[in-house]
């Protein structure tokens, strides 16, 4: 009887875990760097329309570089991609999250129209978790050995957890850092399962941005359309190869 299993190549797994540390370094370095500049995004809405958005993408660009330099230096094949194997579905993905938040609408302070605040918020919102999703569910989806999901999945986890240290001024809201350092591996799950079957950053950076939670009933309603789309995705895809 033969044995099928493939062995684990020490080589193979040694050389990954320098590139991550290399690259995760310089994620860490380029925002801790650019969160020095001022805010680009409140600049140039200040600049154009005279209006301060309540957002920051310093440290999503700082993100979109590094996973940019991870592919050039250490020459990784690119498998995931911002529409992914599936770009029609990929976009409805993300235009489920824009209808169900345009069609609840989000209160705000500006006297705007609660449907186009919620159209303007969740887009800005998506916008920016396609920057970051392009580094922890894009450059390390496709940096990490795919035969050990559960590996990446809470490897990747930890990593971002561990990032947000530069970002967020306290882990208050969530209990502790040690709270938010289990959500993250967890949600790393559900982003990272979808990104595997998918091998898309919009359907990751969609999830991600569901995590603002403005809506229960939105997050219900997509988290259950989003299930269906991510169960049934292979299937389609067989479907188009067989005709």
């Amino acid at each position: 009887m033969t044995n099928n299993v493939k062995k684990v190549d020490p080589a193979s797994i040694k050389s990954i875990a320098i590139k991550l540390i290399l690259v995760y370094g310089i994620a860490l370095l380029l925002t801790f760097l650019i969160l020095q500049l001022p805010n680009l995004v409140q600049q140039i809405s200040l600049f154009l329309f005279d209006f301060k958005l309540p957002f920051n993408w310093n440290h999503g660009i700082a993100l979109l570089l590094a996973a940019l330099a991870g592919y050039s230096i250490f020459k990784t094949k690119r498998e995931t991609t911002f529409l992914g194997n599936d770009r029609i579905r990929s976009l409805i993905f993300g235009f489920i999250l824009l209808v169900s938040y345009s069609i609840a609408g989000i209160s705000n302070k500006y006297g705007i129209n609660p449907h186009l605040w919620a159209l303007i918020f969740v887009s800005l919102t998506l916008m920016y978790d396609v920057l970051e999703e392009s580094f922890w569910r894009g450059y390390l989806n496709d940096l990490l050995h795919p035969k050990y999901l559960a590996v990446k999945y809470v490897i990747t986890g930890i990593v971002w957890s561990i990032w947000h240290l530069l970002v967020f001024e306290n882990f208050n809201q969530w209990g502790g850092f040690h709270i938010f350092l289990l959500l993250s591996v967890i949600v790393s799950f559900i982003i990272g399962y979808a990104t595997t079957k998918t091998n898309s950053i919009l359907v990751a950076a969609s999830i991600h941005a569901l995590l603002i939670s403005k809506n229960l009933y939105v997050t219900i309603i997509c988290f259950l359309i989003w299930g269906v789309m991510i169960l049934t995705w292979e299937r389609k895809l067989l479907k188009q190869k067989k005709q």
